[in-house]
């Protein structure tokens, strides 16, 4: 396995794992939170990352092989908690952990939020500057705030069609 290109300066913090495949390029200025023993970013083989990328991960988000995430995209498996008024957010603490996935094949655009819980399938497309709150399904574009899906790729036809034309 070949070491990844991180370009300088990044920020990789915590005592988590940060695990990776083959060729693996993530862009400068990318921030890693890895806040807790057992945390795992795992990034699949061929996959590039654009500058200003970052992650908050607890427990574990998985991004698949081939992937393309652009600029200024975050990924979170964890949040601030904010419950008690009368404690700041800052200490707070954090919510429980929930995994996120992220399939082989996915293009993420630039400004994007990916959020705890959230699966995306393979061959996906995500527009710039979407918020993700919810599973996307292979084969399909995404775009919002909250990001939904598009547009989806008809096997039997062979075409990407609108949603309403499926």
């Amino acid at each position: 396995m070949t070491e990844p290109h991180i370009s300088m300066p990044y920020s990789v913090f915590g005592d988590g794992q940060l695990t990776y495949g083959d060729n693996v390029h993530i862009s400068e200025h990318a921030w890693i939170s890895l806040p807790r023993a057992g945390a795992c970013l795992r990034v699949g083989d061929h996959t590039q990352i654009g500058r200003f990328f970052g992650v908050s991960c607890a427990e574990r988000i998985t991004i698949g092989h081939s992937c393309v995430i652009g600029e200024r995209v975050f990924i979170a498996d964890v949040g601030h908690a904010y419950e008690d008024p009368s404690r700041p957010i800052l200490v707070s603490g954090l919510t429980d952990p929930m995994p996120v996935t992220i399939g082989d094949d996915v293009l993420i655009g630039v400004g994007s939020f990916i959020g705890p819980g959230v699966t995306i399938g393979t061959h996906v497309m995500i527009g710039a500057n979407s918020v993700v709150l919810h599973d996307i399904p292979s084969y399909s574009v995404a775009a919002g705030n909250p990001a939904r899906v598009i547009k989806r790729f008809d096997f039997s036809s062979g075409q990407w069609m609108r949603m309403g034309e499926v």
